[in-house]
């Protein structure tokens, strides 16, 4: 499995199970002034936004602040991880 099916399948069990608001790793695209995540109801909505969270780490695994600022949107987690984004 290459880091790119890995990333993908990663963030599928991620959204299937619902288990938290991912985080992900520095991408250099964007400048970023807090820790991009994707909120816990766009998890639950099967939505790949991906926002500012500035709070982080106190903001917690079901960190759900809709109205963080945008940092990317995507029609699809493999669009998602093809933009760069990984998680960490």
């Amino acid at each position: 499995m290459n880091d790119r099916e890995y990333q993908i399948s990663q963030l599928k069990r991620i959204f299937n199970a619902a288990t938290l608001a991912p985080v992900f790793k520095e991408n250099n695209k964007y400048t970023v002034d807090g820790v991009p995540r994707i909120t816990y109801d766009d998890v639950m909505n099967y939505k790949c936004v991906i926002r500012c969270d500035k709070g982080f780490p106190k903001s917690g695994i079901f960190w759900s602040d809709k109205a963080a600022h945008v940092i990317a949107e995507y029609n699809s987690i493999e669009a998602l991880v093809d933009d760069g984004w990984r998680v960490d």
